[in-house]
């Protein structure tokens, strides 16, 4: 039975739980009515079992954040872009707001005020989402309120006619960007192209997993294969961003005194620059997804291309920089393909610079991810079994068609052919304009 004391200006309420202990005395009713009120409602819920302690509904968004955070178990990409979306968006709005006041209607009008891409909202109200179904497992609040509701709070801050189609490329494209590169560069731009691999899976790949040798054997007719395996543990090459322990920064700081010290010496004067907090880490794991662990038939072309680059390339890993071996970053890379896909100035050889001729646009704006995104197109053009392409791309079948189409060795030497049919091609157009 609750019961109800006077206050000085207020009443407040002791409440019986369905074990028969009291809960401690909740303040702050303006009335022995409303007081009540409240403990025969706790009372209810305790003996309905959807009982919460009003002092950890209570608990503010910001202190819950670690001990949900403790409990997961998750990759070192998931774990940076979750701190990124808590500090940049969640903390910021909602850190000392309880849990119990969060609900969609606030969400919802949180996320019609960002100015940043509709993306990124929903990926922050999708977190915010598992951080409260969290509290109502731990019993800090009774449900979460935005479980199993819309979250979406309007359209894009671009219109859909506004977006730009990503950028692909044609073989003769890809062959001029693969020639304009060379090297390591080029052959990487030429890999993407006629295989789709991810970023991650080709700057991943290690020789021994190149140009393996498969035999399909059907109606006594042997069909011989050369393919790429992404293997399931290590076959992605991830780049996340972490925190800067206090050790790195203290490394940090003495390099940056040092830089500091030679600039000096050398009669300039340099500025220290701010304290970095994260740091980006290179790290060898799983690809994408399940369907991402997969063999990448390799048309002939490319298999010789590779089986010459194998024999000459001193690193482990068959695409990193050329010089020590290291993992190449996307920034990186991109400094080596923006200007040979848009094009570039002439710079005339001066003092402490060698110059460069200029280059014409080859296919301004084109990415890796673009080239991939022409592999799919490719294959389209071909007619490539839809099956043959979900396994090529490291896609998931969610519909039933998936779960009964299959592969065959016929279709696979098909697509070879179209592959190989591609590059010639586009040696001709190259012969053709020389």
């Amino acid at each position: 039975m609750a019961h109800a004391e006077k206050l000085v200006k207020s009443w407040r309420v002791k409440y019986q739980l369905a074990d028969g202990s009291w809960a401690p005395w909740i303040s702050g009713f303006p009335t022995k009515s409303a007081a009540l009120a409240k403990g025969r409602e706790l009372e209810a819920a305790s003996k309905a079992g959807t009982y919460v302690d009003p002092k950890l509904a209570m608990t503010p968004f910001g202190k819950w954040v670690p001990i949900w955070t403790a409990a997961q178990r998750v990759d070192p990409g998931t774990v940076a872009k979750r701190r990124r979306l808590l500090k940049t968006h969640l903390l910021p709005e909602w850190e000392n707001t309880p849990l119990c006041k969060i609900n969609l209607f606030v969400a919802k009008a949180w996320g019609a005020r960002q100015t940043c891409d509709q993306v990124t909202v929903g990926h922050a109200l999708t977190l915010l989402s598992m951080i409260l179904t969290g509290a109502a497992d731990a019993e800090y609040i009774t449900h979460n309120p935005l479980a199993g509701r819309r979250r979406k709070t309007g359209g894009s801050n671009i219109d859909e006619e506004e977006k730009a189609e990503k950028v692909w490329a044609q073989p003769d494209q890809a062959y001029d960007l693969y020639e304009r590169l060379g090297g390591v560069a080029g052959l990487m731009v030429l890999t993407t192209a006629y295989t789709g691999l991810r970023w991650g899976e080709l700057t991943g790949l290690h020789k021994s997993n190149c140009l393996l040798l498969r035999q399909d054997r059907v109606a006594g007719k042997v069909y011989p294969r050369k393919v790429i395996k992404i293997d399931r543990k290590v076959g992605a090459l991830h780049e996340v961003e972490i925190e800067v322990t206090p050790e790195q920064l203290a490394e940090w700081r003495a390099r940056e005194d040092a830089r500091i010290e030679a600039g000096i010496a050398k009669g300039r004067s340099p500025r220290r620059r701010k304290d970095p907090e994260t740091r980006i880490a290179l790290y060898l794991g799983k690809p994408k997804n399940k369907k991402s662990a997969r063999e990448v038939d390799v048309p002939p072309f490319l298999a010789e291309l590779l089986a010459v680059h194998m024999a000459t390339w001193k690193h482990p890993y068959l695409f990193t920089t050329p010089t020590d071996g290291a993992w190449w970053r996307r920034s990186n890379f991109g400094r080596a393909l923006r200007p040979a896909a848009d094009g570039r100035a002439e710079s005339l050889r001066r003092v402490g610079t060698a110059g460069h001729p200029g280059w014409e646009p080859i296919v301004p704006g084109l990415t890796m991810h673009g080239l991939r995104h022409g592999h799919d197109t490719w294959m389209k053009e071909d007619h490539v079994d839809r099956a043959l392409r979900f396994e090529r791309m490291g896609w998931l079948a969610k519909d039933i068609e998936g779960v009964y189409e299959h592969v065959t060795p016929q279709m696979r030497q098909d697509l070879l052919t179209a592959l190989q049919a591609r590059w010639e091609g586009a040696l001709k157009h190259a012969r053709q304009a020389s």
